[in-house]
């Protein structure tokens, strides 16, 4: 029987089904997926109610801000060091669309690693939420527009601040590239970078 590229491409996505890397890849979204949201929204926790009232002045402001890309960053950073040589360590949707687009991954391994990183950061919100008190809870990170910003500007703006962090992604993967430094330190900073920009006008405190 002659074999069609449809035949071969549905015996390749059944021999993923099979393969043990496949599904390590897919628990390795998961977790990281998981420590990301529990580690970067967890930046966000005021605990003292000074603090909250503190927060207010520019200052503090500044640096409760900074903190927070900082986390998300290093957190992003840390994570693809940990698992990169394994699942390539996506941690977001939009690369694992990306990859996609682009052919770097197949519909089945796309569908399993969005399930898994939808999961782990559900499990990981959960688990922040259930291990910090009512009073430090606030918005634990969660987007909330600013009021004098239109639904389209922000989503303009974490368009753009996505397509730059997608973007450092891509740039990693150039076999071109002679001049690779650490990986995942600047993907890490591309993070850091957006949620610097972005952090005043897409989350409220």
């Amino acid at each position: 029987m002659t074999e069609t590229p449809f035949r071969s491409k549905l015996m390749s996505l059944k021999e993923d089904l099979k393969s043990h890397s496949f599904w390590k890849a897919v628990r390795c979204e998961f977790l990281t997926t998981l420590l990301y949201t529990f580690i970067g929204c967890g930046s966000w926790t005021l605990w003292r109610q000074e603090e909250k009232r503190q927060i207010m002045d520019e200052r503090r402001l500044i640096e409760h801000e900074l903190k927070i890309a900082l986390t998300f960053g290093l957190a992003t950073a840390t994570l693809v060091q940990c698992v990169g040589h394994i699942s390539g360590a996506h941690l977001n949707p939009a690369v694992t669309i990306a990859m996609l687009v682009t052919r770097n991954v197949n519909v089945l391994r796309a569908i399993f690693y969005m399930t898994a990183q939808c999961a782990g950061a559900i499990t990981g919100a959960g688990i922040l939420y259930g291990l910090t008190p009512y009073e430090a809870h606030g918005l634990l990170g969660v987007t909330t527009i600013h009021a004098e910003m239109t639904k389209g500007q922000a989503f303009g703006v974490e368009f753009m601040i996505t397509f730059i962090m997608v973007f450092t992604f891509f740039a990693n993967l150039d076999p071109k590239r002679s001049d690779m430094g650490s990986r995942s330190l600047s993907i890490g900073l591309s993070v850091t970078l957006g949620q610097l920009f972005a952090v005043s006008l897409t989350t409220l405190y």
